[in-house]
């Protein structure tokens, strides 16, 4: 399938999450469990959790021979059934655990101290490394591409992210709603997340939850090929929502918009390299040449957003337009 895909100039991603299906056939599992490369509880236990494959466990990523093990798993001996075409999104690695406070880990459970002289084995609670553990285990899964081909640049896509996470790959903004309120507050949400030093962010065009209407899906593609990352994503229970199940007029609208986005590649290049080399944001707020200085700007911080210092976005908030 992925070589089919290939063959038309496409790639594939497929979701890799940090929680390993507790499994007696599964060698990924089995091999974490021997080497003690679980995150244990307060009582020393190698931690139980409930995900998406039932009972799991996660990884202590934070320890760097852990995340070199981590690694070694897309090589593609490893990887069954992967190609240098296939490449990986990081979900669910808050991380997320079903039964958990918070719907996370427990804030006592224990990660083993590297680096650091210690006493224990495992004595750093789960409390102190909390923002960390995503970042960490979206490092672990780029330097795993980086491993099975050092002269190819990796996409690992990730929803967990701290500062520095910008040196691994996109993040986007999670699980938000078909509504057009959801719409606006993806221009202050990026906009943060930019100032912040993460500038290749985005949102889920159209939503992930809910059914959008016509008008607001064409409105969010045509908002949205300006976020530096785009997609469109949407749960599995949604109505389907592609342009040409719309109609005509959806299509068309649409296909301007993904055209426009195409034309602009060299200025999305461009803007990249001048955060890669400067640090100059991708997405800045309207105060940003100005020191906020310009107090006329100020009503609009939240609906506008310029694309480098020469592109002015505005989104529409409703379904009248206005």
């Amino acid at each position: 399938m992925i070589d089919n895909i290939s063959s038309k100039k496409r790639k594939m991603v497929t979701i890799v999450d940090p929680h390993i299906k507790k499994d007696e056939g599964y060698q990924v599992f089995k091999t974490m469990r021997d080497n003690d490369y679980f995150v244990k509880t307060k009582t020393g236990q190698q931690f139980e959790g409930h995900c998406w494959p039932g009972t799991s466990m996660y990884g202590d990523y934070t320890n760097a021979e852990v995340r070199e093990a981590w690694a070694k798993n897309f090589l593609p001996e490893n990887y069954v059934g992967s190609t240098l075409d296939l490449y990986t999104w990081n979900d669910m690695n808050e991380p997320s655990v079903f039964n958990g406070p918070e719907v996370s880990m427990p804030r006592d459970n224990l990660h083993k101290k590297a680096g650091i002289h210690s006493t224990k084995e495992f004595d750093v609670e789960h409390r102190d490394v909390h923002n960390l553990y995503g970042m960490m285990y979206h490092r672990a899964t780029v330097e795993g591409h980086l491993l099975r081909n050092p002269n190819q640049r990796p996409f690992v896509l990730t929803r967990a992210f701290f500062a520095g996470t910008h040196r691994y790959g996109p993040i986007w903004t999670g699980d938000n709603m078909g509504k057009w309120d959801h719409l606006t507050i993806s221009v202050p949400m990026l906009l943060s997340m930019s100032m912040g030093g993460l500038s290749y962010v985005g949102a889920d065009v159209g939503g992930f939850f809910y059914d959008p209407s016509e008008e607001l899906l064409t409105r969010w593609h045509q908002f949205g090929i300006w976020y530096p990352f785009y997609r469109a994503h949407a749960h599995l229970e949604t109505k389907r929502r592609e342009p040409w199940v719309l109609g005509e007029t959806c299509i068309t609208r649409v296909r301007e918009a993904v055209s426009t986005r195409y034309q602009m590649l060299p200025t999305w290049y461009t803007r990249m390299m001048e955060f890669t080399e400067m640090g100059a944001p991708v997405l800045r707020p309207l105060y940003f040449d100005t020191l906020g200085l310009d107090h006329g700007v100020w009503p609009h911080i939240d609906t506008h957003m310029l694309v480098g210092d020469d592109i002015l976005v505005r989104v529409v908030d409703d379904k009248t337009g206005a």
